[in-house]
């Protein structure tokens, strides 16, 4: 890119920082944490802090990074518990005339959804200490330089593309979480008397910026294999409320008692069933399938449906029984329909509160295993 003069990542031991070098002082609207706000500069820079970093005041940090590498004052400096040497990724992209840049780390160890509450922080330094010990550090930074002077509301308009193409490409990935908690972007553009007002999604300067940024990300994040952990089925449902527990006490109370049989020998047998299955990628399909019928159907986007008739749970939507049915087929066979419809048909515990994706997908994954342990119950197997 014209305004681009030169990219470079410094190392340090461990540690590194990725230098961008501009041709000329431009224009930086930021939420830098040095000289963030609105400022002129011709560098910028991401300094890499180790996975347990923590600080009141970085400043003193990022000035001894900015002293050793020769940058100067005057530069906007972001921090990232990213790898910058392996993970930093420069995109430009030109669409009708404008020719946009991007340079981002990219890292999901401390990701969230917007607006939600930060919950399950054990399970997040779980997964984000396993990240670290890969290489996989944290924080979204995202540089985008502009081929054409802004106003100012130009320059927080094209920050609308920026972070929903920073959105876009984790969905893209199969995230659900929007970003991360110490995500940071910059709006780099030339000084200049004519300026461009808008920068948004629908202009062909919002349409490049954001394939510049989302090419960028996904770049970073496919580098870094940084892709969700779906754990397993088992996992999907409990994540959505659907426990172990709730699992056996809606098994339990169609189970006819057999004075031979323990009640703690069936709810073993049952949990080893599950634990199988749980690694079997058909069950978990069939499962994960349902799952995310059940959330199209909730949004009343599934095609051909009216809105509003997927709560009424229609009598001539079946395909929630064909889910459920195979589910019970695949795990014991006709024996197992048999009790997938006596499951769906008295809708025990837990089922019963489920939609109709939900339900059926648990009478067949219920039924189905309760079978199974029938079958080698009255077999003998072990």
């Amino acid at each position: 890119m014209r305004y681009v003069k030169e990219v470079k990542v410094l190392e340090d031991g461990e540690m590194a920082t990725a230098v961008v070098r501009l041709t000329e002082s431009m224009e930086v609207l930021s939420s830098a944490v040095m000289n963030g706000g609105h400022t002129m500069t011709d560098v910028l820079f991401i300094m890499q802090v180790p996975h347990s970093y923590a600080t009141d005041d970085p400043l003193p940090d990022l000035r001894r990074t900015m002293e050793r590498h020769g940058i100067p004052g005057h530069a906007v400096g972001f921090m990232t518990a990213a790898e910058v040497k392996y993970v930093f990724s420069t995109v430009e992209t030109e669409h009708e005339g404008y020719a946009t840049f991007a340079a981002v780390t990219a890292g999901l160890s401390n990701h969230v959804v917007a607006g939600e509450l930060l919950e399950n922080w054990e399970e997040r330094f779980r997964i984000s200490q396993e990240r670290y010990r890969m290489l996989v550090g944290g924080t979204i930074n995202i540089i985008g330089v502009s081929p054409v002077p802004l106003t100012d509301a130009a320059k927080v308009n094209l920050m609308m593309p920026m972070v929903e193409a920073k959105s876009a490409a984790l969905g893209i990935l199969g995230y659900r979480e929007t970003g991360t908690t110490s995500d940071a972007i910059a709006v780099v553009s030339p000084v200049g008397d004519a300026r461009d007002d808008y920068a948004g999604t629908g202009v062909p300067l919002g349409i490049s910026m954001a394939r510049s940024v989302k090419a960028a990300v996904i770049s970073n994040l496919v580098k870094r294999g940084d892709f969700p952990y779906m754990g397993t089925f088992l996992d999907v449902l409990k994540g959505r409320g659907i426990t172990r527990d709730l699992m056996w006490e809606a098994a339990l109370e169609l189970y006819i008692p057999n004075p031979g049989w323990s009640t703690s020998d069936l709810r073993g047998r049952f949990e080893s069933k599950l634990d199988i299955l749980s690694g079997d990628i058909n069950v978990s399909s069939l499962v994960q399938g349902a799952v995310a019928l059940e959330e199209i159907g909730s949004r009343d986007c599934i095609c051909a449906m009216p809105r509003g008739m997927f709560a009424e749970d229609p009598i001539h939507l079946v395909a929630d029984e064909i889910i459920g049915m195979q589910i019970a087929q695949y795990i014991a066979g006709t024996r197992g329909v048999f009790e997938f419809h006596r499951f769906d048909r008295h809708k025990p515990g837990v089922i019963a509160r489920l939609g109709p994706f939900m339900d059926d997908m648990l009478c067949g994954l219920i039924g189905g295993v309760m079978s199974s342990v029938y079958t080698d119950m009255f077999d003998g197997r072990p």
